[in-house]
Order: structure tokens, then sequence, then C-alpha cells
């Protein structure tokens, strides 16, 4: 059986940078946001039920899922979000489920943004990292990478979970308020800490 460490962060927080170093040092990641963009492919199960619950203008003419007409319905209002998730979340999960079954190595890293008590992510692990930085840092970081208003990204900080949420559920904490060296590491020191973890 693999050690799976759950790996999670608000945006902004460096969970990619974090996941990077892991993956550099031969740590297999799993992402949840590259999977759950795999189960909304023309021909998967997860698509044909989106589109029966929210309309067939979610497809593009090519079959493709129009991602743009989706948020807007699907963001409309509380339950149209709570049917997405109905739909996503279980798929998710099932895919994130095989890929842990296939990894040969001693433990393997998942990628999961939103991870927050009560989801059945949460289950999954046995053991979270959870990626902190502070937020006038994280709304910097966004504003550069993405092109967004201060008020755009602050909006986006709003619907997740907060840090206190996900340090709540933490068994270790990376702060990655300081410099890139730094936190990778913090990564380096953790690595040796799961490996051994791992191999008991």
């Amino acid at each position: 059986m693999t050690f799976v460490v759950g790996l999670t962060g608000g945006i902004g927080s460096g969970k990619t940078l974090v996941s990077d170093h892991f993956a550099e040092l031969d740590v297999p990641i799993i992402d949840t946001d590259i999977i759950a963009r795999q189960i909304v492919r023309p021909g998967e199960p997860a698509l044909a039920e989106l589109s029966d619950a929210f309309g067939g203008h979610i497809l593009k003419s090519n079959g493709e899922l129009d991602r743009d007409a989706l948020r807007k319905v699907a963001f409309a209002t509380m339950q149209n979000k709570r049917k997405l998730d109905a739909i996503t979340h279980p798929a998710i999960r099932a895919k994130t489920i095989n890929q842990i079954d296939e990894i040969k190595s001693m433990y393997c890293v998942v990628v999961v943004p939103l991870l927050k008590k009560g989801s059945p992510f949460v289950k999954m692990m046995d053991h979270i990292v959870v990626v902190t930085a502070e937020q006038k840092t994280r709304i910097k970081r966004v504003m550069q990478r993405n092109q967004l208003t201060q008020a755009e990204v602050v909006k986006i900080i709003a619907t997740q979970a907060s840090d206190e949420q996900r340090v709540e559920l933490a068994d270790d904490i990376i702060t990655n308020d300081g410099s890139i060296q730094a936190t990778l590491e913090s990564v380096d020191a953790l690595h040796l800490k799961l490996s051994e973890l791992a191999a008991s």
C-alpha cells in the first residue's frame, strides 16, 4: 500500500512550487485539477451527465465542454453548484483512487486544492500537508500571474476554505512567505520525514 500524502493550499499559496519540487525528488504526483479536466473530455460519462443536468448549450459544436458556459450556469445558484459537485467529485475521486492503485513508490502526493473538513478526499489521505502564505502575498502573486484585479482575487479567495480551516486538517505546514529557496528546503526536509513515515 502506498502512503498517500494530501497537499493543499489556497490560490497563490505556492502549492505548485511545492508539488513541482516533490516531483523533482521523484515523488509521484497526482493532480486532481488535471483529473478534473480529464473527466469532462468528450466520451466521458461525467460530460454526458453535465449536459443532461445543465443543457446542451454547455457543449461546443465539436462536442467539447464550453467551460465558460458551464461556469456561468453552475455558479449562478448554490443548487447548481451542488449539482455540479455531485456529478464531478465522485468521478474525480474514482480516477484518483485508480491512479493511487497504480503507484509502486513508497509514497505519493495527491494535490487537492479544495481539501476541507468533511470532504471524502480527507478519508483517502494518510497525511495532509498545507501550504500557507499571507493573504497580501497571495493576492499579489495571483494578480501578477493571472492578470486579475485585486477585487477579483479577493473574490476567489472568499469562495475557498480559509487558511484556518485548512490548518485544522494539517499534519504538516509549509509556510511560503519567504524566499523560494527557503520553501524548497522545507520540502526537502519534509520529504525525508515522509519517506520515514511511509517506510514505517
